[in-house]
């Protein structure tokens, strides 16, 4: 059996009483008052953000949780709204009023995207959000609703959705035009797309047989399956400009019909779970941020009720006690 010190290049230090857990995140010290062992670990939860003015669902989403945007959702609504941290404040409409549509995960509060959706019809209608009003541009190659999509204004994706039936189509979009790409290699709508157009990642979403926990990454050319998600489910969101430190939450498997609460971390490698929304729901939307800043907001908790609730993912160092038994 490896020591400490091969492990990690030296000795377990002792101290009378604990070290700053900012200080000592990462490493084990023995605590000579208390004889334990301790260690400062990142400790994350959901908690209770500002509430959206109207209770929304299936919007899109973008930047990051200190700055963000909620533009669309459920009745083909033209509303946005930005965030500033602790409060949300009306913006600029969008031209085209829409509700299961796709946004730039990875785009800013001054630079984002959003592209499909229903109007109750299927729409390929792309616009641009420059921090206060919307621009109509060239449309998508294919309309669809209810995809995975994500990147920055100049260059995002959208993959899967619904166009009625669930579909396998992938599209770019260079800042001036939208082309089809390569197909996706698990046919799904209701997925939640992240990162970027090179380094991207689609994960989860409704199959034709039911809710997945497929996972694919995107290099710009290829689709490549990738590690599962720990629990299948659809209509869920996320969280990652940078989908090897992302986070994915909420949504929906059926059957059992049942809203997930749900937060999972990729780290590039494996799918973790961490701590549960305070409210199970679908159809939510999340932000840019990173698997330590994240923002869940709307959607729809059970019995099926829209909701103004924002939540918010933070954390930071915490000294804890190391049980050696």
């Amino acid at each position: 059996m490896s020591t400490y010190k091969e492990l990690v290049g030296k000795f377990v230090t002792s101290y009378s009483s604990d070290p700053s857990a900012a200080y000592a995140e990462g490493q084990i010290w023995y605590n000579t008052t208390s004889n334990t062992f301790k260690t400062a670990l990142n400790v994350f939860a959901w908690s209770s953000g500002g509430a959206l003015p109207t209770a929304n669902y299936t919007g899109a989403g973008f930047g990051v949780s200190t700055a963000a945007v909620y533009a669309g959702g459920g009745s083909s609504k033209t509303t946005t709204f930005e965030y500033n941290g602790t409060a949300w404040t009306g913006s600029g409409a969008l031209n085209t009023g829409r509700y299961e549509l796709g946004g730039t995960t990875a785009g800013t509060q001054t630079s984002g995207l959003c592209f499909g959706g229903l109007i109750p019809g299927i729409t390929n209608a792309t616009e641009e959000y420059d921090g206060s009003s919307w621009t109509s541009v060239n449309n998508m190659a294919t309309s669809v609703s209810f995809m995975g999509g994500s990147g920055v204004q100049t260059a995002a994706f959208s993959a899967g959705g619904r166009v009625p039936a669930s579909t396998n189509n992938s599209q770019e979009y260079d800042g001036t035009n939208w082309s089809n790409g390569n197909n996706i290699n698990t046919t799904r709508q209701s997925t939640v797309g992240l990162g970027t157009q090179t380094a991207g990642m689609i994960a989860g979403g409704e199959s034709p047989g039911g809710g997945t926990n497929a996972t694919e990454t995107y290099n710009g050319n290829t689709w490549t399956n990738a590690p599962n998600l720990g629990t299948a489910r659809y209509r869920l969101s996320g969280s990652g400009s940078d989908y090897t430190q992302s986070l994915v939450f909420g949504g929906r498997f059926n059957p059992p019909a049942a809203d997930k609460a749900q937060t999972e971390q990729f780290d590039g490698t494996s799918w973790t779970e961490k701590a549960d929304l305070a409210t199970a729901r679908q159809q939510l939307s999340g932000n840019r941020g990173s698997s330590s800043s994240a923002i869940a907001v709307g959607g729809l908790p059970p019995p099926a009720s829209s909701t103004t609730d924002t939540e918010e993912w933070s954390g930071a160092a915490a000294v804890q006690t190391v049980t050696t038994s």
